[in-house]
């Protein structure tokens, strides 16, 4: 009789899983065409750390003696220590063993879209949370701040990556040309090439006009002049404020703001007594951050 009453769990497992992982990479996608996501493994150490745009600095002439030591201390380091998250469901036989297959797709789905809203909700908030205090990187301010520290000696220069311009084609071009002035921890250019633009669900119709295959020609001209930014895409951002926006190098967003994970999502069956009742636990261990806030520019507007 034993056998017979926890068959049904053993046989909601396999599909509960498989059905877990379908959904969850699916729906994480948002994520990972947006900024970079790394699993870093049980054996790391449980953090990773990264450091900030223009590796050890400029290298110079070699004079056929002397090799000069580059510096691996000036540049801002970053540190990203997931944390845990977890939570847990209990399904019951009665309700389970007339459609197995069915409740088990059921839980999978449910629980996928339950670890996905959350990582998506952090996601949205690593840019909410941009121009607030609250929320710092390597450098000790927001990611939107026009006091960054170009790199951590007492007295560095400070660069800016906020404003306070609205949404527009003009805005975005102007905003690529102070970009293009961003310096390395060392003082030395580097390339940084915006094409990708984030805004709120409010700024969505806007970029629709801007950017796509129908956007060869500038909109806001009555001269039907050719559109610089054209060929740029956008992504929603939810949670950022009706007017604000950002306008961010894609590759380097990639490459400097993360989502860290220890260990990908998983769901785990939990061992009990009661053979009329399973609990399945959602798990997952990850945070997000950046390294360097020269890849992106955000506005807010009054």
């Amino acid at each position: 009789m034993g056998n017979l009453y926890t068959t049904w769990a053993l046989d909601m497992y396999p599909i509960v899983t498989s059905r877990f992982q379908d959904i969850y990479e699916k729906k994480v996608e948002l994520i990972k065409k947006t900024i970079g996501y790394k699993t870093i493994g049980k054996n790391s150490g449980q953090s990773y750390q990264e450091e900030g745009i223009g590796g050890y600095g400029y290298i110079p002439d070699y004079d056929g003696d002397t090799l000069t030591e580059l510096s691996q201390s000036r540049g801002f380091k970053k540190v990203y220590t997931p944390k845990e998250k977890a939570a847990k469901i209990t399904v019951h036989r009665k309700y389970a063993v007339s459609d197995i297959s069915g409740e088990a797709q059921k839980v999978g789905t449910k629980l996928a879209n339950s670890i996905t809203i959350t990582q998506v909700r952090d996601f949205y908030n690593l840019f909410a949370n941009g121009w607030s205090s609250n929320y710092v990187g390597g450098d000790s301010v927001s990611l939107f701040n026009a006091s960054h520290p170009i790199n951590n000696e007492t007295g560095a220069d400070v660069f800016s990556n906020t404003g306070t311009t609205a949404f527009a084609v003009s805005a975005i071009t102007a905003t690529e040309t102070l970009m293009a002035k961003y310096k390395t921890f060392d003082g030395t250019y580097f390339d940084c090439n915006p094409d990708l633009v984030l805004v709120p669900p409010d700024l969505e119709p806007k970029c629709k006009q801007f950017f796509g295959e129908n956007s060869k020609l500038l909109p806001e001209s009555q001269y039907n002049d050719s559109n610089p930014v054209g060929t740029y895409r956008y992504e929603v951002i939810k949670g950022l404020g009706p007017k604000q926006w950002i306008l961010a190098d894609s590759m380097l967003l990639k490459e400097y703001v993360k989502m860290v994970v220890l260990s990908e999502p998983e769901v785990i069956p939990s061992e009990q007594d009661n053979p009329l009742t399973k609990i399945f636990v959602a798990y997952c261990d990850y945070v997000l951050g950046w390294s360097d806030a020269r890849m992106a520019y955000g506005h807010n507007p009054a």
